[in-house]
This record gives structure tokens, sequence and C-alpha cells, in this order.
């Protein structure tokens, strides 16, 4: 189990957490203080923050104003700036479920702790928010703080009527239960199994007009670079780095990503299922996630798509696109029958 002295958090949670405190007109100074948050460490908008002690700061913060649902308030602070790149990236997704995925692959650019993950079945999908073994556990306001944020954006992208299905909660009942139903506006279920918000799917998956795939590609490729340099130690995260550098030209097999990380190929298998995944499953996410921000930044053409990502042709990227997607990668990228854009 991970400690969460190891672990951080941006500072821009506890800036947040500041600007709740003073609207509700609470002195914030002393609880940081008692957290053991430096003043100064607010200023810098690339700043960490130990889990540790943002879960301190969680505790003084509900103890001092006697509202177990304040995470709810501190969420109304959150603006577009705050998470860096990743608030940007969600907002011109193509769709709620593609914005739901893009919010699970960098939530630990704002926390190294997050454990989320998106499900789905015929009628429904859903975001899952938990978080890795760790003790002390993140504070349960942190949890609700950013399933309201996410509920939140989830209105920005589909329209102010835009409601989950039911949301779910692993935490105890609050006893600020009024406050949880005015943010959701949902079913809610408390002490559950997870925390677990549900959205209809075609609701989910219905075209957006805010999706700008140009701008959506250079923030991605400030979130990577900030992912990268956050989860070095993540097998998983090495795993898709080390596939790729290799996908282009068709270097990639499981055995060359093994010698990539010097590990023998059992024991990267091995490593891979503890993680509840597969080469398999990285090589295809890796695969997608690349070929859709080439495709739509538009700088290349669907036969160079191809070869970056690791095909020997176009026909067959064309296929495994059509496959992971519904489309043809013309379509995608605005081009025409011949992989040019028009």
């Amino acid at each position: 189990m991970n400690s969460a002295d190891e672990l951080t958090t941006l500072a821009s949670w506890a800036r947040a957490i500041r600007a709740a405190l003073v609207q509700a007109q609470i002195d914030w100074q002393p609880l940081f203080a008692q957290a053991g948050i430096a003043p100064e460490a607010l200023a810098d908008p690339e700043a960490r923050i130990p889990l540790s002690h943002t879960t301190r700061l969680w505790e003084a913060v509900v103890a001092a104003t006697e509202d177990d649902a304040f995470g709810l308030r501190v969420a109304r602070h959150v603006n577009q700036t705050t998470f860096h790149a990743l608030t940007v990236t969600t907002l011109v997704s193509d769709t709620l479920l593609d914005a739901m995925e893009r919010t699970v692959r960098y939530s630990r650019v704002v926390t190294d702790a997050a454990g989320t993950s998106v499900g789905g079945d015929a009628e429904q999908c859903w975001m899952d928010l938990g978080h890795l073994p760790v003790e002390p556990p993140p504070a349960w306001q942190a949890i609700d703080a950013f399933a309201a944020i996410f509920v939140r954006t989830a209105r920005a992208l589909v329209g102010p009527d835009c409601l989950p299905v039911r949301a779910v909660f692993a935490r105890p009942e609050p006893r600020n239960r009024v406050a949880f139903e005015q943010v959701f506006r949902c079913p809610l279920t408390f002490s559950g199994p997870h925390t677990r918000i549900v959205f209809d799917r075609a609701s989910a998956e219905m075209p957006l007009e805010t999706a700008n795939p140009a701008l959506r590609a250079v923030n991605e490729a400030l979130l990577d670079d900030m992912l990268r340099s956050r989860t070095r130690d993540d097998l998983v995260s090495q795993v898709r780095d080390a596939i790729s550098r290799l996908l282009p030209g068709g270097r990639c097999t499981q055995q060359a990503v093994a010698e990539a990380l010097h590990l023998s190929l059992r024991s990267l298998q091995r490593k891979l299922a503890e993680q509840h995944t597969s080469f398999r499953e990285q090589l295809e996410r890796t695969r997608r996630e690349l070929a859709d921000r080439h495709l739509r930044a538009g700088q290349v053409s669907v036969t160079e798509v191809a070869y970056l990502v690791g095909f020997s042709d176009a026909s067959s990227f064309a296929r495994a696109y059509k496959r992971w997607t519904g489309q043809a990668p013309s379509d995608a990228a605005g081009c025409d029958a011949g992989g040019q854009r028009s």
C-alpha cells in the first residue's frame, strides 16, 4: 500500500479550498497551517502538495465549517485553469463519453492517487471515481468535489438539463444530503461499493458542437508531458510510452517492449496482469489515441498516420480505425479517400 506522504496533488486543489473558505467568511490561514501547507505554495501553478497534507486540510475544513458536503462548495471554485490543460481538453471533446475517457486518462495529472475508470453497457455508461490503495485514504470531500466538477462539465458540454441517470457514492450518507440532491439532481445512493456517476449512453455519445480537434491535440500533448513526469514509476505508463516509441514502421512487439523496459517477457505479462490489463489492451488503446490525435490535428495524411501507429498499409489501418470508432480515417481527418486533406 502507498503512503499518502509519497503521493501528491496539484496545489490548485488547495487554492479552490481557500476560495471556498473565503466565500464562507472563514479564516483559512490557521487551517492551512494545521495541515502543514505553506501559503506560498498556492502561488505556484505547478506546485504539488503531499496527499497527506491535503487530506488533513479537508479534515480541518470539515471540522471548522461543520459541513461534510463542503467538497461540493469547493467544486464551484474550480475553473478552466485550475487543472491546467485537462479542463480545456475535456471541454473540446467530441462527445461526453469522449470527455469521460480523457478525464480518466489524465486524472493522475491532478492527483497521483487517482484510480478512475470508464465502463458501460448497451444502455448506460459511467465513470468510477476511485483511488489507489493509500494510507490514509483521500478525504471523501475530495472525491465529492471531483464528482461535482465532472457533472458540471457534462452540463457545460451537453446542456444545463444534462442529468446523470444515478450517482453512487462509497462515502457514508452526509448530514447535508440536500446539497448533493441540488448538485446531482438524480437518484443518489450512499455507502455503495464504489463512487460512480452514470449517464444515458445515447446522450453521452451525441456529437458535441464544442468539439475542437486541433485545440484538443495541443492540450493533450501538454498533458502527456505532464503525465510522463508524474508517472515514471507507473508500469502501464511506461508500457504506453514504449509502445508509442516503437510503433512507427511496425517495430512494436511485446518482446520489444519488454526489452525496452529491461524486463523479461513473462515478467512484463505478470506485472500487467497485476494491473488488470494486458499488452494487447494497451497496444490497442495507444494506437487508437495516437491515431485519433494525428488525424484530427490534420498535419499528416492517412497513409502517414497508418505508418506512425504501426500498420503496414493504409487499408489495414482503415479497417482497425473503423472497428474502433465506427468511421473511416479520412472522415475523422477531413481527408478525401486517397488520404489527402481536402
